[in-house]
């Protein structure tokens, strides 16, 4: 942990009513996520403060503490719906449950849920649970109306001056942009299809990534609700196909989704999302990696492969 996070975890933890006994930090991306361990609890505390380099301009369409209270109400609508546990906000000592921390930065803890996280070694044989898991999470999440992000036609938008900006910077040659254009294209139809289609849309995940699954003894469970958000079914199942390479675990993945939820989802719309959830990456992260020859060489293979697959 650097002097920085070390600060504001201690600036945050101030904002509690605990004696921490252990403090050790889980990641540091789009938030400082730490553990907290205490004579009577583990808890999660976690501070918006992105690794320089990652920007969430795209997604934060409302100030960060309201966005981050929305994920609070979030948290608490599921607690009493989901057939999975849930990762309870802690109040701290005002009575609130988002802190805002010097310089406007937020801040929550959690109660910790136990499990183990999926291990990419395990991950192609969960494939199916985790469509499963998917339908279960939107079906209780139902009805859900707080402060969240917006997967939507205008973050299409907003994407598309990203990437021109990337371009210009050279983080990107303008070739690859042009894939990236027309990939967008096709998503932004393959909306405009599902905006028609009936219980198309949901609160999605947005981010199951095999490290935001725990494995519990009820079965798998979501966690990190930081980037959810009011998207499509289909955007989730490709969100979550993303992790894999293999179209078997595509498959699995649509077919168990369906099966649960009652709800088809199409294989391109699902191939469509994703790219979108790659072109997501590439907005976020160019800034920070367009130095590194794995980006390039990345962006060589996304562009050649699956963008040209889903744009024609």
């Amino acid at each position: 942990m650097t002097g920085l996070e070390r600060e504001r975890v201690q600036e945050a933890l101030g904002n509690y009513c605990i004696r921490q006994r252990d403090v050790s930090l889980i990641r540091h991306n789009e938030n400082i996520t730490c553990r907290i361990i205490t004579d009577k609890s583990t808890y999660v505390l976690r501070i918006h403060s992105p690794m320089e380099g990652f920007s969430l301009k795209l997604l934060e369409t409302a100030p960060a503490a309201e966005l981050m209270q929305g994920e609070v109400e979030l948290l608490l609508y599921l607690a009493g719906r989901a057939p999975f546990p849930v990762q309870l906000p802690v109040r701290n000592r005002s009575g609130g449950y988002v802190s805002v921390l010097s310089g406007g930065i937020p801040c929550e803890l959690l109660q910790w849920v136990e499990g183990s996280p999926l291990e990419k070694e395990r991950a192609n044989s969960y494939a199916g649970q985790l469509g499963a898991l998917a339908a279960r999470l939107h079906r209780a999440s139902r009805g859900f109306s707080g402060t969240r992000p917006s997967y939507s036609h205008d973050l299409v938008r907003r994407m598309r001056g990203e990437f021109d900006l990337a371009c210009r910077q050279s983080h990107i040659n303008g070739t690859h942009g042009s894939v990236c254009q027309a990939v967008l294209d096709e998503v932004d139809r393959i909306m405009t299809a599902l905006d028609r289609i009936p219980g198309a849309e949901s609160l999605i995940h947005a981010d199951l990534s095999f490290g935001n699954v725990l494995l519990t003894p009820s079965g798998p469970a979501p966690i990190d609700f930081s980037l959810s958000g009011f998207g499509y079914k289909a955007q989730e199942c490709g969100m979550l196909a993303a992790n894999y390479k293999a179209p078997r675990e595509w498959e699995r993945i649509r077919e168990s989704y369906q099966r649960e939820s009652g709800f088809g989802v199409d294989r391109h719309h699902m191939h469509g999302f994703m790219a979108f959830s790659v072109l997501l990456f590439i907005a976020a992260q160019h800034n920070r990696f367009w130095r590194e020859r794995w980006f390039q060489e990345s962006m060589e293979r996304w562009t050649g492969g699956l963008f040209r697959e889903v744009s024609g």
